[in-house]
């Protein structure tokens, strides 16, 4: 697949809650990725992260509800964190980047977005521009 983008927790949390301050872009950046044939990449982290999210704003059906759809959906592909991909993101990110302040979940994505060979990732934060990405625009 050629087309592919990492998709960030924040996107996500954009799409869903039309007070977010980014959704609109959001929204905007996301038909425009998917009408040019475009494949979201995600972790299970971030499903975990945005799930917890939502869990703050929303009833747990409506969570799970949106969860079940995420994870059905064609155009998107989630990766497991495995052990050893997380030990790998702590030594490439986390250590390697110990002035910043990234996220384990940011690190993750950073890793996979490395081992993928993805250059861009539906993101409202700027790490992914300090790790060296660009942001889908």
């Amino acid at each position: 697949m050629a087309n592919r983008a990492l998709i960030d927790t924040g996107a996500l949390l954009a799409v869903a809650n039309p007070r977010d301050q980014y959704h609109d872009e959001a929204v905007s950046i996301g038909r425009r990725f998917l009408a040019s044939g475009g494949r979201w990449v995600g972790t299970t982290l971030v499903l975990s992260e945005f799930h917890g999210h939502l869990l703050q704003r929303r009833d747990p059906r409506s969570a799970c509800s949106l969860l079940a759809a995420l994870l059905g959906d064609p155009a998107y592909e989630w990766l497991d964190a495995s052990t050893e991909l997380v030990n790998e993101a702590i030594a490439q990110w986390i250590e390697r980047f110990g002035d910043q302040k990234f996220s384990l979940t940011d690190a993750v994505s950073f890793e996979v977005m490395r081992q993928l060979r993805l250059t861009k990732a539906f993101a409202f934060d700027k790490h992914f521009v300090i790790a060296g990405f660009e942001q889908l625009e």
